[in-house]
């Protein structure tokens, strides 16, 4: 039974060029290495281009993230995955926080005996992005920020 999650993504910090950017979600190739765990506050200074964050699961199956708000620069790739010893297909669906609008739905592939799902996010400083993790028929409500 498929769980949907609902989390929001925020671009805090960038340069602007003074053209209004087009918020996106886009599926993006694996990357070689996972990256740093994703930064749940904005530190003012420019983050890592490449991030995880962990999808954990309890008793129940209710899906969750770790961390649960994450901040990233626009256009960085964020890598969610799940626990090697629990191996647990999920889907993430995206939308723009403002208007509602369905912007992605991504579904997490099998890799090295765990399943993950890579995405790259661009959009404005401050711009979040709704989230939902599906799995086990359950729902979670985690954040992505643009710093």
């Amino acid at each position: 039974m498929a769980v949907a999650a609902v989390a929001a993504l925020t671009f805090v910090a960038g340069c602007s060029t003074g053209k209004a950017m087009q918020a996106s979600v886009a599926a993006a190739r694996m990357p070689a290495a996972d990256g740093e765990v994703c930064p749940n506050r904005n530190n003012g200074t420019k983050g890592p281009m490449t991030v995880y964050v962990d999808v954990q699961y309890a008793p129940d199956g209710t899906p969750s993230a770790v961390p649960n708000e994450c901040y990233i620069d626009s256009g960085a790739t964020i890598v969610w995955r799940d626990p090697v010893d629990r191996t647990t297909a999920f889907n993430l669906v995206f939308s723009d926080k403002t208007t509602g609008r369905e912007l992605a739905q991504l579904k997490a592939a099998s890799i090295a005996r765990r399943y993950k799902l890579s995405a790259t996010i661009s959009g404005e400083p401050g711009q979040q992005f709704k989230y939902g993790i599906q799995a086990n028929g359950k729902t979670v409500d985690p954040a992505v920020i643009i710093k």
